[in-house]
């Protein structure tokens, strides 16, 4: 099975995955869209990765990573390592490509998060020393970087469409068109063959028309593709089995705090608490779902106890009358996928019992996040896919983090909170696990208390599979399992 090869491949026993969306970008360097981001991981190997059934960071291109001191990590690769185009991986590519990555003619997305590192070194062929500028507790995560051929790690090897540069994941790209991926093995991938050799990647935009792929026999496998409400004709299909397990994505909605009466907590608040969570959980996932507390997943380390919000929309009614806000008319802005839709006009259904008005009013995602970074919105729902590494709050809510002049962030409810802040820098240095589980616990109350952001529920991992296909159900919703 080589990698080149002028032959048209033989697809016919290629496990068919069916994607909602176009990976935009393969080069992990740039890649800024979800599914970029995770066939990308399939095409390249990093020094570590993340678990899908754990979650937990563990090695991949590493044998192992030592500590020395808090602002030294010495790691160790493993024996042997090899690019899909047969040359030797070792230390000096993994130099190269941190070096790259923060290179300001290569201009790479992540720069910002790489800066830290004070020196990257090559001790001989398998060992690299990074030295930070200061403690950071987060950069085992952060060393979740693909790496690329130390010759390719200043340059841009493509565009959008073009050819991603070489790797050393478990697969390789055969062929790329639009709405078209092939995949196959990476012959020198130090795993060995991929549980599913050959992949096709099809990108079907419309749900429905993804549904009946599935039972027309044109697809095998959908990985969170399948919107709740189409579920049920799989379950009671015995060509297929549908499986699930709690995800790491938490649904949410969001306040503008800048100005009006969502700037008033008691208005938040009441907006929260007249939202039956139980209820859409059951009735627009089908069960498939945890009611959340906040953005860090039941079972992390980082977990908290908060006490939740309860509905109770007589008391909604009562707080929105305190804070003078009756006749309210608002807008929702929401992506134009059904389900989301769905969700949004199931919400704003239970606001009108409280007296809100809600209008719903969809965007396509670029315009919709221009929108919300601009300040354009009362309230909006939108979902967090993955929270690994809970300093992700720190872009969302630090306020260093508000998407206005020139400051890049996700902080869209314009929360400005200095105590949050205090307690962000602090998950972030300490590298002792109380002194930061300790810092996100006064983040989540400060966040319980503000609301700038009502987390709705945490969204299972639902796998759509024909029967008899091996694959197991990834928390973080990536396609890693598609290899082991």
């Amino acid at each position: 099975m080589a990698a080149c090869s002028d032959r048209p491949p033989d697809t016919s026993d290629a496990l068919t995955v069916l994607l909602p969306r176009e990976a935009e970008q393969l080069d992990p360097r740039f890649v800024a869209d979800p599914y970029g981001l995770k066939v990308s991981r399939l095409l390249f190997g990093s020094l570590v990765t993340i678990d899908p059934r754990t979650l937990e960071v563990v090695p991949d291109l590493a044998e192992s990573i030592a500590q020395p001191s808090e602002t030294e990590f010495v790691v160790t690769l493993r024996e042997g390592l090899r690019f899909s185009d047969g040359s030797t991986l070792d230390a000096r590519d993994v130099v190269a490509t941190f070096e790259g990555i923060v290179d300001p003619a290569l201009g790479s997305l992540y720069a910002g998060t790489y800066r830290r590192i004070a020196e990257v070194r090559a001790i001989d062929a398998r060992h690299v020393r990074f030295t930070l500028d200061a403690p950071h507790a987060t950069f085992l995560t952060d060393l979740e970087v693909p790496i690329v051929r130390a010759e390719d790690a200043h340059r841009r090897i493509a565009e959008l469409d073009g050819p991603p540069p070489i790797g050393a994941g478990p697969y390789v790209v055969r062929s790329r068109s639009a709405g078209r991926i092939r995949l196959e093995a990476n012959p020198h991938w130090y795993g060995g063959v991929p549980l599913h050799p050959r992949v096709l990647l099809l990108v079907v935009r419309d749900d429905n028309t993804r549904a009946l792929r599935l039972t027309a026999g044109a697809g095998d496998v959908a990985i969170n593709a399948i919107p709740s409400l189409l579920i049920p004709m799989f379950e009671e299909d015995p060509r297929f089995e549908v499986r699930s397990a709690p995800g790491v994505g938490t649904t949410y909605l969001g306040f503008n705090m800048d100005a009006g009466p969502l700037a008033d907590v008691r208005v938040r608040t009441a907006i929260a608490m007249a939202i039956d969570r139980a209820t859409l959980i059951a009735t627009e996932l089908g069960g498939r779902g945890e009611i959340a507390n906040s953005w860090i997943p039941a079972g992390h380390w980082a977990d908290v106890e908060v006490d939740p919000l309860p509905f109770e929309p007589e008391r909604a009614r009562q707080l929105l009358r305190d804070a003078g806000a009756t006749n309210l008319v608002l807008t929702l802005r929401t992506p134009t996928d059904r389900g989301r839709l769905s969700i949004a006009r199931a919400i704003a259904g239970m606001l009108r019992e409280v007296g809100v008005e809600v209008r719903v009013r969809p965007s396509e995602t670029a315009t919709l996040i221009a929108d919300l970074n601009a300040g354009r919105f009362d309230l909006t729902l939108l979902q967090v896919p993955e929270v690994f590494e809970p300093h992700l709050l720190d872009w969302f809510f630090d306020s260093a983090r508000i998407p206005e002049h020139g400051q890049r962030g996700a902080n869209r409810w314009r929360l400005r909170d200095a105590a949050v802040d205090a307690a962000l820098e602090r998950g972030r240095a300490h590298s002792a696990i109380e002194a930061r589980r300790a810092a996100y616990a006064e983040v989540l109350a400060r966040l319980s208390a503000e609301l700038p952001v009502f987390p709705l529920w945490h969204d299972d991992t639902v796998v759509v599979a024909r029967r008899g296909i091996v694959i197991d159900v990834p928390r973080d919703g990536r396609l890693g399992v598609l290899a082991r």
